[in-house]
């Protein structure tokens, strides 16, 4: 589970981006994080949150691609914007190891980057970053040592940031790439300003030999201009009106698993507050012996807080205080037969989520990001004894319902 921390202080010579891209090259060339206004409401943001800020962007994919080597963790960031170009931006990353070693750990990408503290760097015209770091010679077991990673970057006015989830991909050797949730939060959801964009990974610890490539793209501003023409003693003057798109922040759920190896989903959604909606349901409907049966194999798509206060406020929406109404909503969300990773749930064929109550749901992975019954996924691969859960956008509905 992440853990939170207090970031250091900015490395010294820590190298500087020489902007966001053209639009912007008629600005003030210092550096943004040089500068003392965002470099402290920077600063202010990651303590507000908790969090040791340590950033991860992306990486386009590739046989070329960068890996971590056995004893190192590191993040590939790929910046750009909308058409695929690449942006040139300066990014600070840390890095919060485990209670008592926090900051055991030295740089090796930037080499020059102090050992437990952040590291800064620019993307450079190439729009990428390679952050890579070990832990340090104390540490008895250095494959043991999780760390918590989060990100930060300028985006100007006028921009729209990535998200408000982003996908990345964790690399490990000998295994399966899979897909990490990485959350996206906007210190001041506004447009018009320049805003600080936090990025952090709630539900990741990166281990030594992980490799995570995240790609962020940012949109350029969009200008819808109209003319007006006015004709006073035949002088003609032309206005233009420039509007602008709020951005919208959305905050992934935390989902905590117990440590006990016996934990079973039922144990992950009582210990999980940001699935608490759904554990009233569940109990609503008396299904806990589902979910903490040892013996059953289980995938269960888990409808996040906001997504059942939604279901609930809407048009012709289900009576979620009649429990045979909410057993069969929630029944619509579980496979009773077998527990499914999402790269093995969107590779089915055909393309179905078959559920214990009748679906099944039409899954489309060539969507982005990939939908099941028109739900996104939020977080992936929550893994427990008995199966495997992901929390998702919205709920589903059964084909039929209880009178």
């Amino acid at each position: 589970m992440p853990t939170t921390g207090v970031m250091g202080a900015m490395p010294p010579g820590t190298p500087p981006g020489t902007g966001f891209g053209e639009p912007f090259a008629d600005e003030p060339e210092t550096p943004w994080y040089k500068k003392p206004g965002p470099l402290f409401a920077l600063l202010v943001v990651l303590l507000a949150i908790g969090g040791v800020v340590a950033w991860l962007l992306l990486s386009g994919g590739g046989d070329d691609d960068p890996v971590a080597a056995p004893g190192s963790s590191m993040l590939v960031l790929e910046v750009t914007d909308e058409t695929g170009a690449a942006i040139d931006t300066g990014i600070i990353v840390g890095v919060n190891g485990p209670a008592g070693s926090e900051f055991d750990y030295t740089w090796l990408q930037p080499a020059t980057a102090v050992p437990g503290e952040i590291a800064g760097a620019s993307t450079g015209s190439g729009g990428r970053l390679e952050f890579e770091w070990q832990p340090a010679g104390a540490i008895s077991d250095p494959t043991t040592w999780a760390a918590t990673v989060s990100a930060a970057q300028q985006v100007p006015a006028g921009w729209t940031p990535p998200g408000p989830i982003v996908d990345c991909v964790l690399s490990r050797a000998d295994t399966q790439d899979s897909v990490v949730s990485m959350a996206v939060e906007v210190d001041v959801p506004d447009p018009a300003l320049d805003q600080i964009v936090n990025y952090t990974f709630p539900n990741h610890k990166f281990l030594a030999g992980d490799t995570v490539t995240c790609r962020l793209s940012s949109i350029r501003p969009v200008e819808t201009t109209t003319t007006t023409s006015t004709t006073i003693e035949q002088a003609t003057t032309t206005v233009a009106d420039t509007t602008t798109t709020e951005a919208l922040v959305t905050t992934v759920p935390v989902v905590t698993v117990p440590p006990q190896a016996e934990a079973t989903l039922w144990d992950v959604i009582d210990n999980s507050p940001d699935l608490s909606a759904l554990k009233a349901l569940v109990q609503l409907a008396g299904l806990q012996d589902v979910l903490s049966d040892p013996n059953a194999t289980l995938t269960l798509l888990a409808p996040s807080n906001q997504a059942i206060a939604t279901a609930a406020g809407g048009v012709g929406a289900p009576d979620f205080s009649n429990p045979a109404i909410v057993e069969s909503v929630l029944l619509a969300h579980v496979d009773t037969t077998r527990p499914l990773l999402i790269t093995q749930l969107l590779a089915l064929n055909p393309p179905e989520f078959v559920v214990a109550n009748p679906g099944p749901h039409l899954i489309d992975s060539a969507a982005n990001p990939p939908t099941i019954g028109g739900a996104t996924v939020l977080v992936a691969d929550v893994e427990a004894s008995n199966g495997v859960l992901h929390v998702i956008d919205r709920v589903l509905l059964p084909q039929e319902l209880p009178e």
